[in-house]
């Protein structure tokens, strides 16, 4: 019978907690879904909100049913979560009854990915006036190359192309095509950036209506298959100065600042064009090279508002060339976010509200229990017996925590210990936690050793790592005192769920 009620204990917990776990999501995504009266139309979720993740969609998304279930999916994710979606995202639906969320375990986690069903193309645009220096201007390779490295990292091989721009007069201007971003492409990239030489001039203008013109060409002749599509242009330039040299007759004369009509020209195309069906977005990273003046109060204003993007403008003004790579990498973080999409599965014929969790990470409510093994010495001060003579000690014991808060667990620490003789010791803890997983641990309690002839007062503190191991430190005051340092290893509520 008492087997039978710890069963029904166990479960009754095990079950509280899994209702509690949504109700206490930090990052999470929400709505109210409805099954399609009739065959044809399409699985509905409406009244979609969210918590610490964001997408593209409005507050309707709709679903269609495949061999795993009913799909739905989140474009342009990103999540402020440390560990972004790495560990998916768990499925709870809304029960009236109880009035709590209830995981369903039988529903597999959704997964964020980079799209497979989309195509980008990114110009990267680069000064190569004089004004840099030799030194600036091999950390602006570098990051260029680590730009394009951060992207291959994280993308599908061949959905994103890649062209680059040099430049420094509108004579003195060389281009790599767009291609696809694969292994043997990258590597030429890298060549092609090596090659770029410091020259007179900065036609910046030029340089970035050029790129537009080189990704407008190749979208023209791009072919995108039925299962994919077109879905961004995107324009990331770095410049030491001031545009002097762009002119075209066309476009009309040079003026100073946002009056330059070439300026204008560039301008409005980056805010108003689309190539490949798909709009056009601009980064733009400065540094005041040698020859803007630090007076001047229009050079980062006339950049920036070249910088244009479905986020809001982004424009980088950096202090110095040590600043770049950093920025590089940001913005291409950024980039794959837009492409990540968030893929749901759902069971056919259920209404109601629903929830997708980001649960990795957590630290609330997460028993914990860990082995820990320790060595010290033993001492008698001042003791006449020379049979209380000091000695090696060494312990091994439990550290258990059980969750009150997403911070605080209370618990103990129970220890055999043999120095010349079997001894104990134990001290009531408190496990303070992390959300990256770590923890600190602080305990007061008693220590008896050899024979418990020596007996006092115990202190003890552990640092518990992100990795399953944790740090021990122990010290006792009494008729004989001890200090022991340990190591011990997390059995439960080390593995991130």
């Amino acid at each position: 019978m008492k087997k039978h009620l710890f069963l029904v204990a166990a479960f009754a917990l095990l079950s509280a907690t899994a209702l509690g776990q949504a109700d206490r999501a930090k990052f999470y995504i929400e709505g109210q879904l409805a099954t399609p009266n009739r065959a044809g139309e399409p699985w509905k979720l409406y009244n979609v909100h969210s918590q610490g993740i964001t997408f593209s969609e409005s507050d309707t998304l709709y679903g269609h049913d495949t061999e795993r279930g009913v799909q739905l999916v989140f474009d342009h994710a990103a999540t402020t979560h440390p560990q972004g979606f790495g560990c998916g995202l768990k499925f709870y639906r809304w029960q009236n009854n109880s009035g709590r969320w209830q995981v369903d375990s039988e529903v597999e986690n959704a997964e964020a990915a980079f799209s497979q069903q989309k195509v980008m193309s990114i110009m990267l645009v680069l000064d190569c006036s004089s004004s840099i220096g030799k030194g600036d201007f091999e950390k602006l390779k570098e990051a260029a190359k680590q730009f394009i490295e951060v992207i291959a990292a994280k993308s599908s091989d061949g959905n994103v192309h890649i062209g680059i721009v040099g430049f420094s007069s509108m004579n003195n201007t060389r281009t790599f095509g767009l291609q696809p971003l694969t292994k043997e492409s990258r590597e030429r990239m890298g060549e092609f950036i090596d090659t770029l030489q410091l020259s007179n001039r900065t036609a910046f203008y030029y340089a970035i209506n050029h790129s537009l013109n080189t990704m407008e060409s190749y979208a023209k002749g791009l072919r995108v298959g039925k299962d994919k599509k077109y879905d961004g242009n995107f324009v990331i330039a770095f410049t030491d100065g001031y545009d002097n040299d762009s002119f075209d007759p066309q476009i009309g004369k040079s003026a100073e600042g946002t009056e330059h009509s070439y300026f204008k020209h560039v301008n409005q195309r980056i805010m108003t064009e689309k190539i490949g069906g798909a709009p056009i977005e601009s980064y733009v990273l400065a540094i005041r090279g040698n020859d803007v003046d630090r007076s001047n109060t229009d050079f980062e204003r006339v950049l920036a508002a070249l910088s244009h993007n479905s986020s809001g403008d982004k424009f980088y003004s950096l202090s110095n060339f040590d600043k770049l790579e950093a920025a590089f990498e940001e913005i291409g973080t950024n980039l794959i976010n837009k492409w990540q999409s968030i893929y749901c599965y759902i069971p056919r014929g259920y209404d109601g509200r629903v929830r997708w969790t980001i649960e990795c990470g957590d630290v609330a409510r997460k028993f914990f229990m860990g082995a820990c093994a320790s060595i010290g010495g033993l001492s008698y001060k001042g003791a006449e017996d020379p049979s209380l003579q000091g000695g090696a000690i060494f312990g091994a014991g439990l550290d258990m925590a059980f969750p009150i808060t997403d911070v605080l667990s209370l618990g103990g620490y129970v220890e055999l210990n043999v120095s010349r003789g079997v001894g104990f010791a134990f001290t009531p803890e408190a496990m303070f936690s992390f959300p990256n997983n770590s923890a600190i641990i602080l305990g007061v309690g008693y220590r008896g050793t050899d024979h418990f002839r020596s007996n006092g007062f115990l202190f003890r503190a552990a640092y518990k790592h992100t990795t399953p191991w944790y740090f021990t430190a122990s010290y006792s005051v009494g008729t004989g005192n001890t200090f022991m340092l340990g190591a011990g290893y997390t059995l439960f509520g080390r593995v991130i769920n």
